[in-house]
């Protein structure tokens, strides 16, 4: 990892219902059960209780949301 990238290298993707979206956080809860914190500046709010897949860049706690596609 460079030392000034923040992220981790790679993505990571998730699919899951979303808990809480809030205006700069969001928690989802995955298929497999694991509740991921996101930060999601500059994404669309979706409501709760809605289906989604996301792709991520993990930084330390979270992860940063890259992309959202609601199913």
């Amino acid at each position: 990892m460079d030392d000034l990238d923040r992220f981790e290298p790679g993505v990571h993707n998730f699919s899951g219902i979303v808990r809480v979206w809030a205006a700069s956080t969001a928690e989802v809860v995955t298929d497999s059960g694991l509740v991921v914190f996101l930060d999601t500046r500059g994404q669309q709010p979706v409501a709760p209780g809605t289906r989604i897949s996301i792709e991520t860049r993990k930084y330390r706690p979270c992860h940063f949301v890259t992309k959202v596609m609601v199913r």
